[in-house]
């Protein structure tokens, strides 16, 4: 696997949500003859993003197995973590499935024994389930761990460029 993977991989998905973007404003705008036409499109690219993230949080796993982590900042991380799941557990906002992932990436969090940064790196190893939960529930990934999960998704985005 070449040493660029994870930015060949974030590249890609920069430019399909670009489309996706485009396609859904084209959607807004087009004739009704058009728009299944239109939705078809839209469900394909969403599928294609769905394996880039996948293949991208794998990835990402596999390299993080080597890289230092911070005891200091995996622990504000964890917490973040740890907290915002609580809170959406009491918002009811997401479906079952997804609310049922993370609060498997929560418990696994909130085990005794290793380091925080020893869980985070195995939360990392969640993240390509939870990204095909959250695309049957119609979720955008990205935009959910950055809404929820901010500290967490920047610390990845560093990550993946040291990677």
């Amino acid at each position: 696997m070449p040493i660029n993977r994870l930015s060949d991989i974030q590249e890609s998905l920069e430019l399909l949500q670009e489309q996706l973007g485009g396609k859904q404003k084209a959607l807004n705008l087009a004739p009704q003859e058009e728009k299944i036409r239109i939705k078809q499109q839209i469900r394909e690219l969403r599928k294609e993003i769905q394996e880039q993230e996948e293949e991208y949080w794998q990835v990402l796993a596999r390299q993080t197995k080597t890289v230092e982590i911070p005891e200091p900042e995996a622990e504000i991380i964890v917490a973040e973590i740890v907290e915002e799941v609580g809170q959406i557990e009491v918002q009811r906002q997401y479906s079952d499935e997804v609310l049922q992932i993370l609060q498997q990436i929560r418990d696994k969090l909130n085990e005794p024994g290793p380091t925080a940064a020893a869980k985070l790196k195995g939360v990392i190893s969640s993240i390509p389930p939870f990204v095909g939960i959250s695309y049957e529930a119609e979720l955008d990934t990205e935009n959910f761990l950055q809404q929820h999960f901010p500290t967490f998704r920047e610390w990845a985005k560093v990550l993946a460029k040291k990677s």
